[in-house]
């Protein structure tokens, strides 16, 4: 599998289970290290990045983000050591985390249950892109950033990382078609291959006339 993307290109890649973008997804973050061939980031092989840039460097906003218990702040800050307030209140403005935090009378101090029980599922959500935002990362990945929530709660999601991805390079992976206006190419994958990669609007009309195999399923 070889693709490159140019810095600020909105790029999703979709795959029926089992495809590889789960794979795919832990080489970009370099949880995985590719047998053969290398991973490269603004030229640089990702080997040779210390794990922790490499990270802060990229915006991760995954599944089912994980929360533990304790204040609303100290959830938002994990993984960004060397943030300040300010940071984290820009995140979270944009990330839609104010809205609820306000609501509040503790404010960011407000406690939250273990695996963020006392969230709500967009709540959950909006703490994972705050999270990735915080640190100003050139690059965002998304995992099926709305796979647990409603059709609402999945438009505003998808509001606020149409701002929040303003000038940065994505990388989408969903197989929810609502979130497919973030991006304006598409990749294709099947049995750890890449197989459509084009304009967004291109390949979706092949998959429409069957000329494209390899979609139908969730990672």
């Amino acid at each position: 599998m070889s693709f490159s993307l140019r810095p600020g290109e909105r790029v999703g890649i979709i795959g029926r289970i089992g495809s590889g973008k789960t794979t795919l997804e832990k080489l970009v973050l370099g949880l995985y290290q590719p047998s053969e061939g290398s991973v490269l980031i603004d030229g640089m092989d990702a080997r040779q990045i210390d794990p922790v840039d490499l990270r802060r460097g990229i915006g991760h906003v995954p599944q089912d983000p994980m929360l533990f218990y304790g204040s609303l702040k100290h959830n938002l800050l994990v993984g960004a050591p060397f943030a300040d307030e300010t940071d984290m209140l820009h995140a979270a403005r944009i990330a839609g985390v104010d809205d609820f935090a306000a609501r509040n009378p503790k404010g960011y101090d407000m406690l939250v249950g273990e695996r963020g029980e006392s969230l709500s599922g967009g709540q959950r959500q909006s703490i994972a892109v705050a999270r990735a935002l915080i640190n100003d990362p050139a690059i965002l990945l998304l995992d099926e950033p709305s796979s647990n929530l409603d059709n609402q709660s999945e438009a505003q999601l998808k509001r606020r990382l149409e701002e929040a991805s303003q000038g940065k390079t994505i990388l989408l992976v969903t197989h929810r078609t609502a979130l497919l206006t973030l991006v304006d190419r598409l990749i294709v994958i099947d049995g750890g291959r890449i197989v459509a990669d084009g304009a967004k609007d291109q390949v979706i009309e092949a998959l429409k006339q069957g000329r494209i195999g390899g979609v139908g399923g969730r990672a």
